[in-house]
């Protein structure tokens, strides 16, 4: 327990920053171009799209952002537009699914546009072209902290619970993270917490916005020893809450998550169903997202390039600003050094809002 607890402690500090390769000399990147795919709209997606924004204006670098909903026949279209305009870098933010654009990977390889993939494979991931569904034209990755997010939430749950935890564990088999985040709290709780148990339900996307506030509230009457949510997304943690009000558990049942959705954390500040967050930084992982872009149109390798996330929960919660945002509670570190590693004058801009 003490081991857990200071790995929790570790957790809610503020991520330290460090270089993830030499220098670049962004002078030279004016007029280049690239074009950015996003997943799907939402907040979180925004505000990594806005600091992009911000960063390549100040570089003079172009850009094109295709709106879409998130249909796959949308990030065809995409992809096919993108090489018809034949721009210098594509990017597929927060990852349009690899898996599914194969035929178009294979064609921007063959035209010679380098693609990025960002916030989709985690940390462990091997590099392109060794990566899922990588072969066909990925060149690079932005990694995310999927597995050791999971393990944390779980190290927090125990250490919360004194070690007498009851688990519900939400997932989403057909988001690629699930089955290694789902296997990163379980590790956690066979070797760190005998005593503690744990369930786990599964959830399609398709089904997120209809069937978590059920499904969840069925294992909640069906096994009343369950005393903490976790909902591996903040986009299902929107059915967590309810469903713990719902039944009449509003302080026997806390819920857990991963991403820092503000909701979340307000809900953290002010409420007392939602615990805890392996937040991320959005403004960061925009940070992060074109040091890799510049790599590639600078004509430099890419670099083992990836984001943190911070444990918040009621003791740091309001770091993240009241009400909460993205970006705050992680100091300006990543931007300052960013920013001088591009050779870059003066100070980063302010973080847009959110």
């Amino acid at each position: 327990m003490a081991a857990v607890a200071a790995k929790v402690a570790a957790g809610k500090a503020i991520p330290s920053w460090t270089a993830p390769g030499p220098s670049i000399d962004v002078s030279k990147l004016k007029g280049k171009r690239v074009f950015i795919i996003p997943l799907t709209p939402n907040p979180f997606n925004e505000n990594i799209q806005n600091t992009y924004k911000q960063i390549f204006n100040a570089v003079g670098v172009n850009y094109t952002i295709y709106a879409n909903q998130g249909l796959t026949s949308q990030w065809v279209a995409g992809m096919d537009d993108a090489i018809a305009q034949h721009p210098n870098l594509i990017i597929l933010s927060t990852a349009p699914d690899p898996r599914v654009l194969q035929p178009q990977l294979r064609a921007a390889k063959a035209a010679g546009i380098p693609v990025e993939v960002t916030h989709f494979y985690d940390r462990s991931s091997p590099p392109p072209p060794s990566c899922l569904a990588c072969a066909a034209g990925v060149t690079s990755l932005v990694t995310a902290p999927f597995n050791t997010a999971g393990a944390a939430e779980a190290d927090w749950i125990i250490n919360d619970s004194h070690g007498h935890a009851h688990v519900l564990i939400v997932s989403a088999p057909d988001v690629i993270p699930s089955p290694g985040i789902l296997s990163a709290m379980e590790q956690q709780y066979r070797t760190s917490c005998p005593s503690c148990t744990y369930k786990v339900i599964n959830i399609p996307v398709a089904q997120w916005n209809t069937g978590v506030e059920s499904q969840v509230e069925s294992a909640l009457n069906g096994d009343p020893s369950i005393n903490y949510v976790d909902a591996l997304y903040d986009a299902m943690a929107t059915g967590a809450v309810p469903a713990v009000q719902t039944v009449g558990k509003t302080g026997s049942v806390k819920v857990v998550s991963f991403n820092g959705s503000p909701f979340a954390l307000n809900d953290i500040r002010t409420g007392s169903i939602m615990a805890m967050d392996a937040s991320e930084n959005t403004r960061w992982i925009g940070f992060a997202d074109v040091d890799q872009a510049f790599r590639l149109m600078a004509g430099m390798p890419p670099v083992n390039e990836t984001t943190p996330f911070r444990l918040i929960d009621k003791s740091n919660v309001t770091q993240t600003g009241v009400p909460a945002t993205n970006y705050l509670g992680y100091g300006n570190a990543y931007a300052t050094g960013f920013w001088h590693l591009w050779g870059l004058p003066g100070s980063p801009p302010a973080a847009p809002s959110s």
